[in-house]
This record gives C-alpha cells, sequence and structure tokens, in this order.
C-alpha cells in the first residue's frame, strides 16, 4: 500500500515556504538587498530563492535592472496569494502554539467542586441511556 506522499503524480511541484517568504520579501522592498538584510541572509541565497521559484514555475517574476526590482503580472499575482499563505501559515503556527499552551494550562487546573459534579451527572446520564 503506498503512502498519499509517494503516491502524488510526479508533475505535482512542491514549494519552499522559505522561497515563497524570500519572494514576498523582495517585492514588498523591490530589492534583493534589502530583503537580504531584513531576513538576515545573505544575497546570494535571496537570488537562489527567486531562481528557484522562477525555474518551478517557468515563468519570470521579476523585472531586474541596476536600480531596481520589478514585478511583472505573473509576480504581482503571486506576491497576492503569497501574503495570503504566508498568513495563513503564521495564523496556524500561532494557533497550534495557543492551543498546546491552553491545552497545558487546562492539565494543571484543578477543577472546582461544580465541575466535577456536572461531570459526575452528565456520565451517569450517558451510562443510564446506554
Amino acid at each position: 500500500m503506498q503512502n498519499s506522499i509517494s503516491s502524488r503524480p510526479a508533475a505535482e511541484k512542491l514549494i519552499d515556504l522559505n522561497d515563497l517568504r524570500v519572494f514576498a520579501y523582495v517585492a514588498s522592498l523591490a530589492s534583493f538587498s534589502l530583503a537580504a538584510d531584513a531576513l538576515q541572509i545573505h544575497k546570494s541565497s535571496v537570488s537562489r530563492s527567486i531562481a528557484r521559484l522562477e525555474t518551478m514555475l517557468e515563468t519570470p517574476l521579476l523585472q531586474r535592472t541596476t536600480r531596481k526590482v520589478l514585478l511583472t503580472r505573473r509576480g504581482i499575482a503571486l506576491k497576492e496569494d503569497c501574503d495570503d499563505i504566508l498568513s495563513l501559515v503564521n495564523r496556524t503556527i500561532g494557533y497550534v502554539g495557543d492551543a498546546d499552551a491552553k491545552f497545558a494550562a487546562a492539565l494543571h487546573r484543578v477543577p472546582d467542586v461544580t465541575e466535577v459534579a456536572l461531570v459526575n451527572r452528565r456520565q451517569s446520564h450517558l451510562c443510564r441511556g446506554h
């Protein structure tokens, strides 16, 4: 039996979220150097991330000149989706972190007498129903 990862069609492409993040910075700051500084990575790493995305998507995303970086039409479309994707990823990571904290707090919280009585009543009611 194959798992879902190995049964994916060969044509399906997996995008590295780090490359999307780098692209979002370059697109927002209109500069490879400023993006590298903001992300605290080398400018060559920024260039490689953009090149990987453009190769995978088989389209140029940026127009580069010596003084500025402009988005192509497809770059503009990706930037809009990229912002939504990265926002959702960040929100999900925050949600999972919050859920872990709430679960840990619930484990350490001692229920009061009223809560224990309610749980006991619900359990006895459920047992009688079956």
